[in-house]
């Protein structure tokens, strides 16, 4: 938290001998003071989480404070473990920025205590407002460097990597790792300008888990990306989890998305190399998009065939010389193509795709010779094998299957 901010709470604290807090728009909070006087459930909940719980944050938006020009006196409300309180909106230049809190159970805040936390609220706007003009040119300049970080032009990567060094945007330090955060729309949705906002504050808000300079994030028109030491990731290994389900929560709507999905690309050793790690986290964003068993996370190291697959052009994946004999499987028995992908995903293990597929093996050699006479792949030889494989995999990477 600021040192400015955390300043102007402590000072009210000692004023007013009681609790104080100031939360951002969206009830996350950015400072509080030492428990003075009483204090409730909620705010205790929320300075171990850093955020209002969802039935809290409902409970506050009934009572349309962004639209407050003053203090508002809350109720108490026993079924969510609040006592009664005072909100006073943070605002400079007209844009709200949070709001001041304080407990008003016991003895209410007097006239003379609410003009002091009138005061301290202007305080507080002017922190916040500067501290947002600094980290909007932060994110500027970061965000400058990073889409030529990204570029397919290597003299621009290198001169980028070198800029976010040498301005100690970002501290290079081992490996980096690229982390794409997507929204998967359903049919006839988009990504539009609010939920690239939501985007931005899910990965902003992921990135202060890691430590100073190890991280930066740029939005992009259907995706955010998160660049992030190794280091620093082997730190919170679920924050592409976190991403996720963050992004999720925040969008709403449900009936927009199929998924969030996030894509880990493999380590880079250098910096000029990010974006490397960034393709392959594209490329799992575009496997985990048809086949959802890599949801909610796909990394890129677990994708087996479908990282070589997906790094090649559509074009090439559909001049792939097995398309006929993928379609006569499904037109005669889509069982046909169950059993012959899970045979040559099992190295023609007979008894294992007996016992996955719940069939005998007579079963499964009667199909294989269905497949041989449908297809006319011969399965004992080798290199037919894999050619049946590969264009199974690239078939469903397309979405033909």
């Amino acid at each position: 938290m600021s040192e400015d901010l955390q300043r102007v709470v402590d000072t009210l604290s000692r004023q007013l001998g009681r609790a104080v807090a100031i939360d951002d728009v969206h009830f996350r909070l950015l400072a509080y003071s030492a428990q003075a006087g009483p204090i409730d459930d909620m705010r205790a909940r929320v300075i171990l989480t850093r955020e209002a719980p969802p039935e809290g944050v409902a409970w506050l938006r009934g009572f349309r404070l962004s639209r407050a020009e003053g203090p508002v006196r809350l109720p108490a409300a026993e079924e969510l473990g609040l006592l009664p309180r005072v909100a006073i909106p943070i605002r400079f230049q007209g844009v709200q920025f949070g709001y001041l809190w304080l407990i008003d159970a016991d003895e209410p805040v007097d006239a003379a205590g609410l003009a002091l936390a009138g005061v301290a609220a202007g305080e507080a706007a002017e922190v916040l407002f500067r501290e947002r003009a600094l980290g909007e040119l932060h994110d500027a300049r970061v965000g400058e460097f990073l889409r030529d970080l990204m570029s397919e032009d290597p003299a621009a990567r290198a001169l980028a990597a070198d800029g976010l060094v040498e301005s100690e945007l970002f501290a290079a330090r081992d490996g980096v790792i690229v982390i794409v955060v997507a929204p998967l729309p359903v049919a006839g949705q988009e990504v539009d300008a609010g939920d690239r906002l939501v985007l931005g504050a899910a990965l902003r808000t992921a990135a202060t888990a890691t430590p100073v300079r190890e991280s930066m994030v740029l939005i992009r028109p259907r995706h955010g990306l998160l660049v992030v030491t190794q280091r620093a990731l082997e730190r919170v290994p679920r924050l592409a989890e976190e991403m996720c389900s963050s992004v999720e929560q925040r969008l709403g709507r449900a009936d927009r998305w199929q998924a969030v999905v996030a894509g880990v690309g493999r380590p880079a050793t250098r910096l000029a190399d990010a974006a490397t790690s960034y393709e392959q986290a594209l490329d799992a964003i575009r496997v985990a998009d048809v086949i959802p068993r890599f949801r909610p996370v796909a990394r890129h190291d677990a994708l087996g065939i479908y990282a070589l697959l997906a790094a090649q052009p559509r074009e090439q994946l559909r001049s792939m010389g097995a398309a006929p004999a993928i379609a006569a499987l499904v037109d005669a028995d889509p069982e046909l193509l169950v059993t012959a992908e899970t045979y040559l995903d099992r190295a023609g293990e007979s008894r294992a795709v007996a016992e996955l597929l719940g069939v005998h093996r007579a079963t499964i050699y009667y199909r294989l010779r269905r497949i041989e006479d449908l297809t006319g792949f011969d399965l004992s030889d080798g290199e037919r094998r894999l050619v049946l494989h590969l264009s199974i995999k690239a078939a469903r990477l397309l979405g033909d299957i």
